[in-house]
C-alpha cells in the first residue's frame, strides 16, 4: 500500500503539486516502484533526484545524453529499462534499503524553483509483512 506524501507550491507561480508514492513496506527481493508526479506549469524540466536518507541514488537529466545516470548505493539495483522521469524502479530490495526515500525536482533556467518532497518505505522478511500492513489498517 504506498504512502502518499504531498506539498503544494505556495509563492512560486510554477514546479506546484509535487508528491511522491513510495510502497509503505516491501518484501525483501521485491520490484517496487518510487513515483514522483510534479506539475511544471509550462516551465521546462531541469532535473529529477531520488535521495535515500541523503545519498543520491538516481539522476534524470533531459537536456544531456544520456539523460540518466545511478549511483552505487547499498542494496539499490535501479532498472534503468522501467525507470523515467516520474518514477524509479528497484529490484530485489534488500532490508538495508528500509530508510526514507526523497524526491527533488528542479526546473530549468531562468527560476529553477526546486522542490524536495519524501516518504517511508520498510523492506521487511514475508511473515513480517502482514503484520505490518494489519498494524498500518488500523
Amino acid at each position: 500500500m504506498p504512502q502518499f506524501c504531498r506539498i503544494q507550491d505556495v509563492g512560486a507561480t510554477a514546479l506546484k503539486d509535487v508528491y511522491v508514492s513510495v510502497p509503505q513496506a516491501a518484501k525483501i527481493m521485491d520490484t517496487v516502484t518510487l513515483q514522483c508526479k510534479y506539475d511544471l506549469e509550462g516551465e521546462p524540466l531541469y532535473t529529477v533526484k531520488w535521495y535515500k536518507g541523503s545519498k543520491e541514488f538516481y539522476r534524470y537529466i533531459p537536456k544531456e545524453l544520456p539523460n540518466t545516470q545511478v549511483f552505487p548505493l547499498p542494496g539499490i539495483d535501479v532498472d534503468l529499462s522501467k525507470s523515467n522521469p516520474n518514477e524509479v524502479v528497484l529490484r530485489n530490495v534488500q532490508a538495508e534499503v528500509t530508510g526514507r526515500y526523497k524526491c527533488e525536482v528542479s526546473s530549468d533556467a531562468p527560476n529553477f524553483y526546486t522542490h524536495i518532497v519524501s516518504s517511508y518505505m520498510y523492506v521487511i522478511e514475508s511473515d513480517g509483512y502482514e503484520v505490518l500492513l494489519a498494524q498500518s489498517k488500523n
